[in-house]
């Protein structure tokens, strides 16, 4: 009976202990594009990181994501006149979390993709915001743009350079997605 009672001891713990061996912690994978969170533009030194995955799919049809902003449209357009007027400059990166290992991806600002259109490649760790449109509601401001060279994790790290004390008391929302429609 001790030899039976044993044995059942030994395998219970035998089996229960490779059970919890075999099944590792598991993170929980980053949400795909559109991501979004909250991001105060007013004080300089304000960060953000936003996770995302990216797809096989998105990288096979070669199209852009982006970093961009969105806020409540303002009355008279005040703040959306002040970024078409003024060069407001935001840092922005993008990585690629590999094994570990963070890989810089090159973006580019609206300058630098029209300057790419002319032959001139630029990357900036250092953006511009540029005001893509507005639906009557949410004004939409194009930050930078990037390519996934392949799926998987991948983080922006946003940071103000400056105080812009226009963007004091508005609602901004950092968001990663599918580039606005350029035409590709």
């Amino acid at each position: 009976m001790k030899r039976v009672l044993r044995w059942a001891v030994l395998w219970t713990a035998t089996t229960i202990g490779g059970a919890l061996h075999a099944s590792p912690a598991t993170t929980p994978e980053p949400p795909a594009p559109p991501v979004s969170a909250p991001f105060a533009m007013d004080k300089a030194g304000a960060t953000a990181r936003i996770d995302f995955q990216v797809s096989p799919e998105q990288v096979k049809g070669k199209r852009r994501l982006m970093v961009a902003l969105d806020f409540p449209q303002t009355g008279q357009g005040k703040v959306e006149d002040a970024i078409q007027q003024n060069d407001f400059p935001i840092q922005v990166e993008v990585f690629l979390l590999s094994h570990g290992e963070s890989i810089a991806v090159p973006t580019q600002d609206n300058q630098a993709i029209l300057q790419s259109a002319s032959g001139k490649q630029q990357s900036a760790e250092v953006a511009h915001l540029h005001l893509y449109g507005t639906n009557g509601q949410t004004s939409n401001v194009l930050i930078t743009g990037f390519r996934p060279s392949r799926s998987g994790h991948y983080y922006a790290k946003v940071k103000t350079v400056v105080d812009l004390p226009i963007f004091t008391g508005i609602q901004t929302t950092l968001k990663v997605a599918p580039f606005y429609n350029t035409g590709e």
